[in-house]
Parts: C-alpha cells; structure tokens; sequence
C-alpha cells in the first residue's frame, strides 16, 4: 500500500506580523520572512491534508529561489519537530483493515507508525474484569475504539483489563476518589493497586508485592458499600483503558506526554469529584533506591515522599520560617533545616516518617548506613570507656564552612556557644555543640574541620528554629553521606568550596564508612549489596525485612532503612518480619 506523509491533526499554526508560527502536541517553531510566508503555508498545508508521497515533499520545478527556500525551511522544520507522519493512502477513511475514524485520528498524532500501531491493537483481544459501573464503562470505552474483548465477572470494586497475559491495567473507585496504575504484568499491576487503595482510602498500605499480589481481590472488595459516582467511573475507566491502548500500540504512557525528561518513578492516575479532575502521581518503585542517588534523582524521590495524594508525609515547605542564617522547612510538625531550601525539605521530609528509635533511614543505601553508622559511633562516644584524642582549635577552624557556621551561631546569634572536636580513630572525628548547659549539635565525620561544620550546622539551625518558635527534633542529623547538590564542572576550586559546601561530601563516603563499621564493631561491610526486598510497603514504619531477617536494609515507600549497629558491648540483635 502506498504511503503519504501527512501533517498530524495535532498541528496548527496561525500567521504573525513577518511570517508563521505552527506549534505541535510538545514543541512549535517560527519562520519568519514576510507577510507571503503564511499563503505559502496555507497551500503546503492544504497539500498535505491529503497526504503527499515522500519524494514529491519538495518545492515544485521552477519556483523562484526565495520561495524553495522558504518551503524547505518549513519541511524541515516539520521534520525536525516531528510534526510529519507517513500513514498508508486512504487512512482516516472507512474501510476494511481500517480503524474507525476517530481511532485513526489518534494513532495519526501520536504513533510512530500509525499503521502498525493499528496492525497490533487490532490483533489483541482485549480482557474485562469487573462489574458494575467502572466494567461497563470500560466496555463502552473499547467498543467505541473499535477493539475486541471479552468480559469475565469480578469485583465491583476493582477494575482488572488485560491485554494479554503480560500486560494488564487495574482500575478502582473508592467512594470518591479513583485510580488506574500503570500497565504491567497481571500480578505487579494488582499489588500496585492493592496498595494505592490502602493508601486511596487513608489504611494501612503495608504489604509486601508478594502478599499483595496473592490477594489482591479480596482487600480491595471491602471498599465504601455506596456506588461510586458514574461520572466517576467513566472518567477512571476511560483512563485505564488509554493506558491499555497505549502499551498495546507500542506508544509511550499517558503520563508522559508533555514531559521533556521521563520521572524514573511509576505514575498513578488519581481522580477525584468537586470539582471532577485527574492527575498523574509518582509511585515509588518496589525495589530499594541504587548505592547512591544523585541530587536530581534525590529531589525527583522527595517528590514522591510528600504527594499530596499518594505521599508518605506531608509535603515539606518554607511556611512561615526564617531562612537565614539556615535554611529551614517543615514537614507537618517535623522542622528540617540545610544550607539550601531544598536541602532543609529533604531533611524535613526524612524526620518526619516514623521509625523505630534504632533504625536510620536514608534515600539510598549510602545515606541510610552513613546515617545508622554516625548514631552507633555518636552513642558510643557518650560513653567514655576508652580515651580519646582532642582535636586543636587551630585543626578545625581552618575549615571555611566551620569558620562560617561557627560565626552565624556565635556572633549572628550572639550564642555563648563551645565544641568538643575528639579524634576517636584514625580517619573518625567526633564534634559536639554545646550552649547553656545542652547539646545543640553533633556530627561524626572524617575530617575534624568537616565534623565541626556539620555540628555547627545543626546548632544554629536549632537555635533559629527555637527562635522562631519551633524546635528541631532529635533524630539523623544532616551529614556527609546525605544527598547534596553538585555544582558543575566538577571539581569544586577551593575558593568556590565554601559557597557550595557541602557539595563533594560524598566522595570520599564510602571509605570513611569502613572507618566507622570498624569503630562499630560491625563484621559486614557497609554499602555492600544488599538482599532485594521488593516492598511497595506507604506507612509510616511499616518496615519489611529481608527472607532472613538478618538486619539488612529495608525499603519503606522508597527509602532505604537500616538498623543501627548495637553497642558494642551488647549482644547483636536480630530483627524478623514487621507486623
């Protein structure tokens, strides 16, 4: 069959003082050259709606220089922009092998291949499980598409389509409030659902994807006894059965259209009434977050943690605090604090999700065993069994961050404040900040100028926080193992550092955590790769172990938590599966 190219019925344009302006679905360009550059576009447009073999997509013989280059400028465009489609003769019209109109007008502007987009959907045989409203809808949904399926009886409550055994999309409404999760395989759609209900519907999420997966079904048949609104319904169903399609066809996921970069987490359609709306939210992934984030992946998980509809905690703010000399942000009662807004929110956000006192939780790997390495070698060092080495003023104030938090606590805020800066072991320091008569800051580093920093840091932000009539809670600390932003190019000049710190932190993280795993007393390396967890768990503290219960890591909606190494003259304890 012969092929034409065509504009895609998702571009317009609409001419301007000296030229055209034609904008598409996610990009637009504009020629400029004179008023005559809008007839010329009229014509070519008008050309194109009936299709135009490749070969003849070019200025006709004999058209003035100016003019082929100006038709050349705009096909090229249209090209560079993917605002052309090759599409068989005939398409978009009735007939056999044809999709319906409508159909085609779809594929036309957002398929690569409109064609073979239509070859697979129309070879699929589409599954619909459920009842009631959300079913029927769906129904209406795949006949009105002009796809074949066939209806199985399930659960009113949840909607499960499938387009093959590898690839299904379950729906739900809860009340007023819906959800559709994104395509994947029978079981991982279902314990994504499972836990988006729990979650929908403010219970507990606490499931691992294996027992999600197991019974699916009957938690989330105890959903409201009233029949969810039909409007409702009908806007969730048609919504699934899009995402459906779309895996189906080959074309990318609704909720990445518009988007210039892909989010790397999943994205789960919310829908609620009064007014009637919906959106796509970020879901966490089930597997644990890699060795180390970096600061965009940091930010883009931070998101996740504080959605306003499918977020662990709320979502984390300025509000009404002051920002200098430190920046805070609160996270429901939880105040956060860092040397940038967002730095203070992701320390807000990591304070406010419950966890037992023993237990450090991190964005990753690194962060949360930097974290429960620095509590066990912070508590150890309140117990003064065994001498240590004071670290020189002269050691630590050369340090330019130290220098600059020591004189926004001492001199901006006027505190009568004093450190302890103490060697506990080659490669380990210990600074605490004290001010009348309590501690307002500790950090454990690996460099006496960065510990006192940290310490500093944290006393300052505590004394702001007080006098704006808030409190810092005692928990992690920010220090060298958290996320921090990395200004580019990389290294930092040693002038810039002060600016900039705590940037390049990190680097030197996972030597200094062999440092502290020795002082700890710890047999197992930190940082080495952990036993896969697979827990889509969304409740504060809702801890899943590993099969062995050994005290690895867990994952909590994202996170990463690790239990703090006992003190050393304890006996190691071993933790089994959360209840």
């Amino acid at each position: 069959m012969t092929e034409v190219l065509r504009l895609r019925p998702v571009v317009h344009a609409a001419p301007t003082a000296d030229g055209v302006h034609v904008r598409g679905w996610t990009s637009s360009f504009t020629v400029k050259g004179g008023a005559g550059l809008w007839r010329l576009w009229e014509q070519l447009a008008a050309a194109l709606a009936g299709g135009v073999p490749a070969p003849a997509l070019a200025a006709p013989p004999g058209t003035p220089e100016p003019v082929a280059r100006a038709i050349e400028l705009i096909i090229g465009q249209l090209r560079e922009h993917d605002m052309l489609v090759a599409v068989p003769q005939g398409w978009g019209e009735p007939g056999p092998d044809l999709p319906p109109i409508a159909v085609a007008a779809w594929l036309e502007s957002s398929a690569v291949d409109p064609a073979a987009a239509w070859h697979r959907l129309a070879g699929t045989v589409f599954t619909v499980c459920g009842a009631g409203a959300p079913a029927a809808a769906a129904e209406r949904a795949l006949a009105a598409a002009g796809m074949r399926y066939r209806r199985v009886p399930g659960p009113a409550s949840t909607l499960t389509l499938e387009a093959s055994d590898q690839l299904a999309v379950v729906a739900g409404c809860l009340g007023e409030v819906g959800y559709a999760v994104p395509p994947g395989s029978a079981d991982t759609a279902a314990a994504q659902a499972a836990a988006v209900a729990r979650r929908l519907s403010g219970g507990s999420t606490e499931t691992s994807a294996k027992e999600a997966s197991a019974d699916a079904t009957p938690r989330l048949s105890h959903g409201p006894a009233a029949e969810p609104p039909e409007v409702l319904c009908a806007l969730v169903a048609g919504a699934a059965v899009h995402r459906l399609l779309c895996a189906a066809a080959g074309l990318p996921d609704p909720s990445r259209e518009g988007r210039e970069t892909p989010t790397p987490h999943h994205a789960v359609l919310v829908a609620r009434l009064d007014p009637l709306r919906m959106a796509y939210h970020p879901w966490p992934d089930a597997e644990p977050p890699r060795e180390a984030l970096s600061w965009e992946e940091a930010m883009a998980a931070l998101d996740v943690l504080g959605d306003p509809e499918l977020g662990l905690v709320p979502a984390p703010q300025a509000q009404d605090l002051p920002q200098l000399p430190v920046n805070l942000a609160a996270c429901g009662e939880m105040v956060g604090y860092g040397t940038t807004l967002d730095a203070a929110r992701l320390h807000a956000a990591l304070s406010a999700v419950a966890r037992p006192s023993d237990v450090a939780i991190g964005m990753d790997h690194l962060h949360a065993h930097g974290l429960a390495l620095r509590l066990a070698t912070h508590r150890d060092r309140l117990e003064p069994v065994e001498a240590v080495e004071l670290v020189e003023e002269a050691e630590w104030a050369g340090d330019p961050a130290a220098r600059r938090w020591w004189k926004a606590l001492t001199l901006r805020l006027a505190v009568p404040a004093s450190i302890e800066v103490v060697r506990l072991a080659a490669g380990v320091v210990h600074a605490q900040v004290s001010a009348r008569g309590c501690v307002l800051g500790w950090a454990v580093e690996a460099e006496a100028g960065e510990a006192a920093a940290f310490a500093l840091l944290a006393a300052t932000a505590r004394e702001q926080a007080r006098r704006a009539g808030r409190s810092i809670a005692e928990g992690p600390p920010v220090c060298g193992a958290t996320p921090a932003w990395q200004p580019s190019p990389q290294p930092l000049p040693w002038g810039y550092r002060d600016h900039a710190w705590p940037s390049g932190s990190r680097e030197g993280e996972a030597r200094f955590q062999q440092a502290l795993a020795a002082l700890a007393g710890e047999h197992e390396t930190p940082g080495a790769e952990a036993t896969e967890i697979g827990a889509t768990a969304l409740r504060p503290a809702a801890l899943v172990a590993d099969e062995a219960g050994a005290g690895g890591p867990w994952a909590i909606s994202g996170l990463v938590a690790v239990r703090v190494p006992p003190a050393r003259a304890a006996r190691p304890l071993v933790l089994g599966r959360a209840q």
